[in-house]
This record gives C-alpha cells, structure tokens and sequence, in this order.
C-alpha cells in the first residue's frame, strides 16, 4: 500500500466502482419503471383487446341469431316445419349445442322435437318483451351443461309471437378467453355482473366462486373484482397464495360481463433480473478494462517517481556522478527529471566551487593573521601621535573663545543702530504710502466729479429736448381739439338733415348723435392733454436751469480737487526723498551688522571646529587603543577560520565527482 501505483489504483478503481454502482442503481430504477409500465399498458391493452373481441363475437352471434328469427318458416310455420328447419341450422352453425322455438307462453320446442318450458328463464321474459338477450351462464336442462343463451323475439307485423333461442357451450366462449396470453404464464378469465366467474382456467372456480365473496381473496383483488362489475377499467397488483400477480381488467362492451387478463410478477422480474445481469456483466468489464488502463497509467507514473527516488537517495550518500535519469517522456514528469539533472549538476558545480574556495580561504586566513600583528604595532605608534596632537588643540580653543566676545559686542552694536534706522524707513514708508494713497484718492475724485459733470450736461440736454417734444405734442392736441370741433359740427348738421328726412333719417340721425357724442369727448381729453402739456413745459424749464447750475458748482468743484491732487504730488516727491536717504543709511547699518555677525557666525564655526578636533583626537586615540585590542583579536580569528577553511575542505571531498 505504501507504493504510489497501488495508492492510485486503489482510488481510480474506487471511484469506478462507486460510479457504476451508482448508474448500474439509476439504470435498474428507471429500467424497472419503464418495463413496469410496459407491462400495465400491455396487459391493459390485452384486456380491452380481449373485451372487444368477445363483445364482437357475441354481438355477431346476436345478429345471425336475429336473422334466423326473421325467417318466413320461423315467423309463419308450425311445429312440423320449424323442427327441421332448426335441426337444419344446428348442423350448418356447429358452435351451438341448441336451437329452440318458445311460443308466448313459454313453451318451446328443440330441433329434436323435444318440448318443455323456459317461462322460468330470465332471457325468454325479457325476449317476450322485445329485448335481444345474452344471458349469463346457466345449466342446460338437456345437457346439464354450463351453456349461453341467446334469445331474440320473433316478430309476425310488428307482433311479438315468440321467442327463438340458441344455446351455446360455455366452451365455445372458453376456446376464445384461454387463447388470451400474458407472457409465458399469465392467462384471462371473465366474470359475470355479480363477480361469479364464468371462464377460468381453473374450472374448479367456474359458476362457484366470486372474488368478492372469498375469504382468501387479497383486498387489491376484491377491490379490482368490484369496479369489474361497475364495467370499469384499471390495472392493480396483488398477491394471491404467496404469488405477486398483475392484473388489467375491462368490460365487455354491450354486456354486463368483464374480463380480466393477468401476469406474474416473476415474468416482469425475470425481464428486469436479465436486463440487471447484463447492466452488471457491462459494469464488470468496463470496471476490468478501467483497471488494466488505470495499472498500466500508474506504471507509467511510478516508474520514473522510483528512478527520481534512487537517484535522490544517491545524492543523499553525496554522490554527485549522475548524469541522465533516462526519462525521455515529453510531460511533467520528464520535465522534473529534466529539472533534477540540472539540480545535480549545479549542486556538483556549486561543491566544486565551495572546494576552491575553502583553499583560498586557508590561504587567505594565513595572511591576514600576519598583517594583523603589523596593523598592531602601527596602532600603537599612532596613538602615541594622537596624544600630543590633542593637548595641542585644547589651547587653541581657548583663544577662539577670547576673540569671539569681542566679536559678538561689535555686532551687537551694529545690529541696534541697524534697528533704529528701520524704524525711520518704516515711518518713511508709511508716510509714502499715505501720499500715494490721498493722490489716488483726489485722482479718483477728479474723474467722479467728470463723470458727473458729462451726467449733468446729457440731463440738460434731454430735458431741453424734452420741452421741445412737449411743445409738438401741444400743437398736435390743438389740432386734434381744432378737428373735434368740426366733426361736432358736422354731427350737429348730419342730425338736421337726419330730422328733415323723417322716419328714414332716424337712423342715420342716432349714428350722428354718437358722433357728436365721440367728437366732444375727444374734444374734452384734448384739453386735458394741452393742460398737461402745459405742466410739463413748466417743469421742464425749472429743470434745464438747475441742470446749468448744477454744472457751473460741479466745474467750481472740480477746480478744487486739482489743485488738491497737485499739493498731494509735491508732497509724495518730497516724502520719497526722506525714504530714500534713510534707505541708504539703513542699508550701510545692515551691511555693518551682517558682516559682523559673519564674522560671529566664522568665529563659531572656527571654536566649534577646534573642539571637534580635539574630541576627535581623544576618540582617535581611543579608537587605536580599540584597533589594538581589534588586531590583537582579529589575528586569534584568522588562526580559527584557518581551522574551518581545513574541515571544510573535509566536508567536500565526502562528495563523488
């Protein structure tokens, strides 16, 4: 179990098996429904196959029956003429075993001669009534024999003047029902209306026994047995003396008669068990060909995973000497050979390289540890240097320290003068701006005071055209007043000659009645309009005179705010002058102060310098002091990697080339 071509055959057979299991289970279901069914409509069809078929038979019967009855020796002869006519239709018709002529009373008369009455019979008291009557079975008093009677009534003009009956052998009817095969085993039967059987293979059952009214008969059956007699059709399974059967059943139509044709379950079975055996044998040998194909793919995959192994086991042992796997398949599997070849050989190249490198290590290690006692003997020397150097530089900071006090008095000095003079250039500034600004201001109001200047003088002049429209809308209205009074006139004349006209100017005398009307309103707005005019005019005029006032104080105005922009002008020359003075003196004190703060800033830089140096110095020399003790160890370091260098040296010619 521990070899990979077991393990994987064991799964790839096991999920085999579970998947044909699993559709050999599926096919043997549906397989089984579809059979079942083919066994329900096969018996179902055979039953109502067989149904019509005895139905036909009897109908048949019927006909030939009725058209013996219609028969002039039967309808007008006596009994010495329908004896042997009946005797002579017995030997033409041989599925009869009797042919009988009943008067209306009941006596009849065979074709032997023989007499006797069938007043009891149930077929002769319908017949005698004009029915056409299959009976059930009954017992021949002749023969004593189960025998069918089929009786119709013979008609002399539309009167019924007897009965002609034949009997046939309930054997004839038997010849046709035991004829109806279902499988190899299966038979029919048929029952009467009241479930008693008259056709059965067992004729122990026959005329004796009903389903219905049998103790041993399962429920399925007498169920099935009930709707039989209600003429309906169905199919049910049932299990009668330890034998599961299936039963179709169906009346026979015309007849209170049903047939019922069943099959045992064992026959559906044994088709299932073949078609299940052969599924199985199919299984088998799909199952033996999948595990040929799954220990022959197997043995193609573990056979080069066993080459890899050994050959992973001889590195293992540091054997390096392989060259070629021998696997030339073009898969993964050929690919990871491919891939373990040039591991082994980079693993061989890498060892090699290692062993080379441990000699120059040895080799290496050897001088180094001679150069580290040189390197100590130099740092002893240099630490001794150090020393000296240091005492050295520690009096050179204390004479930086002395110069940089005076230093930094002469530039606080300047820096302070440096202040003073800002103050006066920040006045100085100010004051310019506050003249550039009252110079911006008096110019702004220099162009307001034109604005409004050019305002006023456009005012004046619309209101002066103003009046001019006013005095031609006065002369218009005079006009328009002149022509209401003359269309008032010629109203007032239109309603004089409407008068002399009589009845036929009356009209035309209301028309000039609204016209006169329309000419003195008009003639009334008209002097409104000229006395509004005439406001208009007024006002206008007190307008155009404040308009020229208005303009000569805007002009006086103006004048005023130029002189004032021209004083604002000399004054911001002058005060830009004063700036500029205190600027150039501003920037000498500046100049002062930043050239002695450099000097500051050097003298710092020069006393900080001086004490790194001197911590430098003292770190330099306890730095040899560390190099010393470092060579000192360096050199015991040299002699171990010397030992390494050897034991590796060791480890690599474990390995085989």
């Amino acid at each position: 179990m521990n070899s990979i071509r077991v393990k994987l055959g064991v799964i790839v057979i096991t999920l085999f098996i579970f998947a044909l299991s699993l559709l050999a289970g599926l096919n043997f279901w549906q397989a089984e429904k579809i059979i079942l069914q083919d066994v329900e409509t096969e018996l179902a069809g055979k039953a109502q196959g067989s149904a019509v078929q005895i139905g036909g038979w009897l109908d048949s019967n019927k006909r030939d029956i009725a058209t013996l009855a219609r028969s002039p020796i039967i309808t007008n002869g006596t009994r010495e003429t329908i004896v042997p006519y009946l005797n002579t239709e017995l030997s033409n018709a041989k599925i009869y075993e009797s042919l009988i002529w009943v008067d209306e009373k009941g006596n009849y008369v065979d074709y032997n001669g023989e007499t006797g009455t069938l007043a009891e019979r149930d077929y002769f008291q319908r017949s005698i009534k004009g029915e056409a009557v299959v009976s059930d079975p009954v017992v021949s008093k002749r023969t004593n024999q189960l025998v069918v009677a089929i009786s119709t009534p013979v008609r002399v003009e539309n009167r019924i003047t007897g009965v002609l009956v034949a009997l046939i052998n309930i054997g004839e009817i038997e010849k046709i029902v035991l004829e109806i095969k279902a499988g190899d085993t299966g038979y029919a039967y048929v029952i009467r209306g009241d479930g008693i059987i008259i056709v059965h293979p067992n004729k122990e059952l026959v005329n004796k026994i009903s389903s219905m009214t049998d103790p041993n008969a399962p429920p399925e059956l007498k169920t099935a047995t009930e709707k039989m007699t209600k003429g309906e059709l169905g199919i049910v399974s049932y299990g009668y003396l330890g034998t599961t059967k299936y039963l179709a059943y169906a009346s026979i139509p015309g007849y209170n008669w049903s047939i019922g044709v069943n099959v045992p379950s064992s026959e559906v079975k044994a088709k299932l068990n073949t078609f299940t055996w052969t599924s199985l044998t199919i299984s088998l040998i799909v199952l033996l060909i999948a595990a040929i194909i799954v220990l022959i793919v197997a043995t193609k995959i573990a056979t080069p995973l066993k080459k890899l192994k050994d050959a992973a086991e001889g590195i293992a042992d540091g054997d390096l000497s392989l060259i070629s796997i021998n696997i030339s398949s073009k898969d993964e599997m050929g690919h990871l050979a491919h891939a373990f070849e040039t591991m082994v050989s980079n693993l061989r190249g890498l060892v090699q390289q290692i062993n080379g490198s441990s000699e120059q290590v040895a080799t290496s290690s050897q001088e180094l540890t001679a150069n580290a006692e040189q390197l100590a003997q130099v740092a002893g020397q240099v630490s001794t240097s150090v020393t000296g150097t240091a005492q050295g530089v520690g009096d050179q900071v204390t004479v930086v320290d002395r110069a940089l006090v005076l230093v930094e008095k002469i530039a606080s000095g300047a820096h302070a003068e440096a202040i003073k003079t800002g103050n006066v250039i920040d006045i100085a500034a100010k004051a310019v701006s506050a003249a550039a600004e009252g110079n911006h201001a008096v110019a702004s109001a220099i162009s307001q005071m034109n604005s409004i200047r050019q305002t006023v003088d456009n005012s004046a002049q619309v209101v002066a055209e103003l009046g001019e429209q006013s005095k031609e809308i006065g002369q218009i209205v005079e006009t328009i007043s002149g022509i209401a009074g003359q269309t008032n006139l010629l109203a007032l004349n239109a309603a004089i000659e409407a008068a002399r006209a009589g009845e036929q100017g009356r009209g035309f005398a209301v028309v000039a009645e609204e016209v006169r009307k329309l000419a003195e309103q008009s003639q009334e707005a008209a002097k409104q309009i000229a006395t509004l005019i005439g406001d208009i005019q007024s006002k206008t005029d007190k307008a155009v005179i404040a308009m020229a006032n208005g303009t000569q104080e805007v002009k006086t105005g103006s004048d005023v705010v130029d002189q004032a922009g021209k004083a604002f002008t000399d004054i911001d020359l002058h005060i830009k002058k004063v700036a500029s003075i205190a600027q150039e003196a501003a920037d000498g004190m500046q100049q002062l102060a930043a050239s002695s703060q450099q000097v500051v800033e050097s003298m710092k830089e020069v006393e900080t310098f001086s004490r790194e140096i001197s911590s430098q110095t003292q770190s330099i020399s306890a730095a040899t002091e560390e190099q010393l003790a470092s060579m000192e160890e360096i050199s015991a370091s040299s002699h171990h990697l010397a030992q390494l260098a050897e034991q590796l040296q060791g480890a690599v010619n474990k390995f085989r080339m």
